[in-house]
């Protein structure tokens, strides 16, 4: 009997697990680990070569797809930072839920250059319905945009919280 490729790679990227994209706005090339991969069940290699960022809104579930296409166009228009959380279906029925997070950095001439962040796998309960401890999973996006600054004091305090909240009862 086979073994499930698919659950294979659901234990390879349980859910906490945190990816990392940057997307070249100009050139509308979009670009992520290993993770980002997984989540929107693309090849690693056309993230490696850069996608364009609709092959991978668009697997974003119809119902979450407009509103997350809304909060990016206004996070490149505005500069804020971005946030949103979503479903994602794969064509084998497995569903993931995201939350993730980024901001659109601007040149030197304030144009809008690369969009960069993190997206995290958010875990699932047995009804296959997403359930989130929102503490943790701010604690995840904070540790992602340390990490993508180089703070180092940062993102070890913020692992110690998320240890801590992963062994309470």
């Amino acid at each position: 009997m086979g073994v499930d490729a698919g659950k294979l790679e659901a234990l390879r990227y349980p859910a906490g697990t945190i990816g990392f994209y940057s997307w070249n706005v100009q050139e509308n090339s979009a670009h992520g680990d290993d993770v980002i991969a997984y989540m929107f069940g693309v090849p690693q290699a056309d993230l490696a070569a850069g996608a364009p960022i609709e092959s991978l809104i668009g697997r974003v579930d119809e119902a979450d797809r407009r509103r997350v296409a809304k909060a990016i166009h206004t996070a490149i228009v505005t500069g804020e930072p971005y946030a949103s959380i979503y479903r994602i279906t794969h064509q084998d029925g497995r569903r993931l839920r995201i939350s993730a997070n980024g901001c659109c950095l601007r040149d030197a001439s304030g144009t809008p250059s690369i969009y960069t962040g993190t997206a995290t796998i958010l875990p699932e309960d047995d009804n296959h319905v997403a359930v989130a401890d929102p503490l943790e999973v701010h604690c995840r996006a904070a540790l992602g945009i340390a990490t993508l600054r180089r703070q180092s004091l940062a993102a070890r305090y913020l692992s110690s919280a998320l240890n801590v909240l992963g062994n309470r009862d």
